[in-house]
């Protein structure tokens, strides 16, 4: 059976659409439940409540997630409930964007 830790590692290959950052690194994943019959259902917080990257975002999950044995479904679930925020993002997340000229 597939694990949590399993589907965060995954992720980790998901990039947030508009910079190069893991998404999990973003602070974007907020829960992750793995059920006995391989559904692993991953809830999101989207930062922009317009975003145009969502669906090729949800792809991507579903397609890095699907990969892992075990899994029998994805399903994703937009946690517009959960605030983001820039502090949300890991720290190393932050130093990289910096490098790169963004500024939070």
């Amino acid at each position: 059976m597939v694990t949590g830790e399993e589907v965060r590692a995954a992720l980790l290959s998901v990039n947030d659409p508009h910079i190069p950052i893991a998404i999990e690194r973003m602070g974007m994943v907020r829960d992750i439940q793995v059920s006995d019959m391989g559904v692993v259902d991953v809830e999101l917080a989207i930062p922009c409540l317009a975003c145009p990257g969502v669906s090729m975002l949800k792809q991507s999950i579903k397609e890095a997630v699907g990969r892992l044995e075990g899994v029998r479904e994805v399903k994703i679930n937009e946690g517009w409930h959960h605030e983001w925020t820039t502090q949300s993002i890991d720290p190393l997340a932050r130093e990289h964007m910096r490098r790169f000229g963004i500024q939070l």
